[in-house]
């Protein structure tokens, strides 16, 4: 490993626009996972084995494995084994756009390390179980995950808007954990309300609970005066009220005690409407989430931080159904892990802390019962949706990322397992799955519970619905119908989670200030072109590619639009070379400070292949006069692209101009340039005391830094917008995520500033 400054760099190199073939050098083939595309309907699983002792079992073969539909044994006809380092190969039945006559094809699929949503249940967390949360989350992003874990962050409520796609950007993931908050609800049972009735409390009331009634009847009559009687207190259960004529003339006629009765009932049932709204409200947020995964493929781990709710009582019978997210789940190959925020729990007399607290009214011993079994039945729901989606529930626990630890470990070796079924069903029925492994009972095995099968009345309603549409679209030019579908499509791209891979994407966004310009976005996009369909016209290999780049500002406002169309026409010679290593589209894109999100979408005319891509870049405010740092420019170094005479080792490096890199992986052995700019360094006698020390880590490990290094600007240059360039070798680096953190002093101003940027070096 070295690092060695480069003097002369022709900066503006470094920002050049045009679509550029990256040289072959500097382009490395990238670990793939295999997705083998096949048309026929199969169901498949993603599974892990444990022994007593809850360890990992990674040894088995297929043959150890039984699956049973419906109590039906099936042939297993796919068989993987997979881990965090190297994904299982997973099947997948959808059509990909090819050139006519083509039929399915085995395609490779870029997956490195976790893919894990964070899902914070802002609906139903208390507020101080929302404070831990924040911080175990804080705690996760920045000291257990990897550099190829990709994060994304969502809530029940939705209201992270931009935040919920996936990145791998620490910065990124610590500024949506900030903005989580707790949504409110409406007071349940205000503070000197009567009677005072815990969710749970209702939901025994409204199952017919007698003692959980009781408890808020006694509330009500001891609240209420005494009523006249001539010098006699009558007992409750028989007196009449003054006026009542009696036992009849409904509620006119009724007791105290039934009064309160219908009160306390009345009560529950409006506590139980309301929580099965923010029930139905978190179940179908995280069912969205769920099914948005579906075409990100390998396995999917989500993580739900909750602290529990409510399933509703009798009058509501089952509101919400959990197979539907079960079901879910398996066509997504997600695993849900729930995460009890409340920790270990000891619940004083008259309910938790986050519940009003009312007196047992002569009843001892009553409410804590009550409220006891209100853990468990709080952990109902999260409980069942881990357990029959594969993975587990974590609670009793302080030390909240000892059981994220448990997450990530849990999915060190797993199985995937697919198949065709036997008798296929469509009528829209729930489909049990169980799987075991004969003659090995000291093993566990954890997946999903099951699935819907497809519905043929469904089906035929869609295709009715398509069958309509088609009506419709004739009365529209077909120009104007392939351009609506054009959008549709782009839109689609635009608003995933997840990058969509049809038209592989790398993506990078970087901040620079220019005395012409101000501040500025610099955005490159390389297109991978291994995928396109050419057509052959006048001897040239031709495509069209529409390209849509949105940047959105913090509060989810367009703060820049482009949208423009590329056309590719290549002679044969250069058809391969362009297939082989794609090609960068570049922007600049003149923006205010902020911190601001990067999608670009494309798609090729005729296949209707699409791609995506999203990044963050936060633009700095150099106004303020402190000192500031551009984002670190990345490009590999090209032999052949040196001065001649110019030493290869020592003394200044010299280069013909290159644009910065968006596709950010090298070789193993190689070396790359990286140009950073100090903005507002302090000026004494004409001079600048700056100095630079450069650090790699892997994950939060350091494995390698310089001493301090003085920056020395050329003559003439602006002392405002001092450059930094300097070479990393390679060689020393083991194939991995890496990331690379430039520290800059100003000794005058006694202030300094870092930037960072990752990076992957492959063998």
């Amino acid at each position: 490993m070295s690092c060695r400054p480069i003097r002369n760099f022709i900066i503006l190199s470094l920002l050049a626009l045009g679509v550029h073939s990256q040289d072959p050098k500097t382009r490395d083939q990238r670990p793939t996972e295999p997705v083998a595309r096949i048309e026929t309907e199969l169901v498949q699983l993603d599974v892990v084995v444990v022994d007593r002792a809850g360890k990992l079992v990674g040894d088995l073969k297929r043959e150890a494995f039984e699956i049973l539909e419906e109590g039906k044994a099936q042939q297993i006809t796919h068989f993987a084994v997979g881990n965090a380092r190297q994904p299982a190969v997973w099947l997948t039945t959808e059509k990909k756009p090819r050139t006519q006559g083509d039929a399915t094809t085995v395609t490779p699929v870029e997956i490195r390390g976790h893919s894990i949503v964070l899902m914070v249940d802002d609906l139903h967390l208390a507020p101080e179980n929302l404070i831990l949360a924040k911080r175990t989350l804080h705690r996760f992003v920045e000291n257990q995950l990897s550099g190829s874990d990709q994060i994304a962050i969502a809530t029940t409520s939705g209201t992270l808007g931009l935040y919920q796609q996936f990145t791998t950007e620490r910065a990124v993931l610590a500024r949506a954990i900030n903005r989580l908050s707790l949504q409110q609800r409406q007071a349940m049972t205000p503070l000197f309300d009567v009677p005072r009735i815990t969710d749970y409390q209702a939901e025994l009331i409204d199952m017919g609970d007698a003692e959980a009634l009781e408890l808020a009847v006694q509330e009500i009559l001891l609240s209420e005066p005494p009523q006249p009687t001539g010098g006699r207190i009558p007992r409750s259960g028989t007196t009449s009220t003054p006026g009542s004529g009696g036992a009849g003339g409904g509620e006119a006629g009724m007791s105290a005690r039934d009064r309160a009765a219908q009160t306390a009932k009345s009560k529950a049932r409006s506590i139980i409407a309301e929580n099965v709204n923010y029930t139905n409200a978190t179940l179908g947020s995280l069912e969205g989430v769920v099914r948005s995964l579906r075409d990100m493929p390998g396995r999917k781990l989500l993580v739900l931080v909750s602290d529990g709710f409510f399933l509703g009582g009798s009058t509501f019978g089952k509101h919400f159904d959990l197979r539907r997210i079960t079901d879910a789940a398996t066509r997504a190959g997600v695993v849900i892990y729930s995460l009890d925020a409340r920790g270990l729990i000891a619940t004083p007399p008259g309910g938790d802390a986050s519940q009003p607290s009312a007196p047992d009214v002569g009843m001892p011993g009553a409410r804590s019962r009550i409220e006891s079994g209100a853990i468990d039945a709080k952990r109902d729901g999260i409980n069942a949706l881990a357990r029959d989606t594969g993975g587990f529930l974590v609670m009793n626990t302080n030390d909240l990322n000892l059981g994220l630890q448990r997450v990530l470990d849990d999915n060190e070796t797993y199985y995937v397992l697919a198949w065709e079924p036997e008798t296929t069903y469509r009528d829209g029925r729930f489909r049990k799955i169980e799987v075991r492994i004969p003659g090995r009972p000291e093993l566990r095995v954890r997946t999903r519970k099951g699935y819907f099968a497809p519905d043929d009345k469904e089906k035929l309603e869609k295709e009715k619905a398509d069958v309509k549409a088609a009506e419709k679209a004739k009365d529209r030019p077909d120009e104007k119908a392939a351009r609506t579908a054009k959008e549709v499509q782009l839109r689609k791209g635009l608003s995933s989670l997840f990058p969509l891979r049809a038209i592989p994407i790398e993506l990078a966004a970087d901040f620079i200030d220019t005395v012409q310009t101000g501040t500025l976005g610099v955005v490159a996009a390389h297109i991978d072109a291994g995928q396109l369909n050419y057509s052959l016209n006048n001897n040239l290999h031709q495509t069209f590619l529409d390209v849509v780049t949105l940047v959105f500002d913090e509060k989810g406002k367009v703060a820049g639009n482009f949208s423009e169309r590329l056309s590719l026409s290549l002679k044969p010679e250069m058809i391969d070379q362009v297939r082989r290593l794609g090609f960068t589209y570049r922007k600049l894109v003149p923006l205010k400070p902020g911190f601001y999100q990067v999608r670009v979408a494309v798609r090729e005319e005729g296949s209707g292949q699409l791609g995506s891509a999203t990044r963050w870049v936060e633009i700095a405010d150099v106004s303020q006069k402190k000192l500031t740092l551009s984002s670190v420019l990345l490009t590999s170094t090209v032999d052949d692209l040196k001065v001649p005479g110019v030493p290869a080792v020592e003394g200044p490096i010299e280069y013909q101009p290159r644009p910065t890199q968006a596709l950010r992986r090298f070789a193993k052995g190689r070396d790359i340039d990286f140009l950073i700019f100090a903005y507002n360094a302090q000026v004494a006698d004409g001079k600048v005391d700056l100095v630079v020390q450069s650090q790699v880590f892997s994950g939060s490990k350091l494995i390698y830094s310089t001493s301090l290094t003085r920056v020395t600007p050329d003559e003439g240059w602006d002392l405002q917008r001092i450059p930094y360039a300097a070479r990393l070798s390679l060689d020393g680096f083991d194939p991995g995520e890496y990331e690379l953190r430039l520290l800059v002093i100003d000794r005058l101003a006694k202030a300094t500033a870092d930037r960072r940027v990752n990076f992957t070096v492959e063998k």
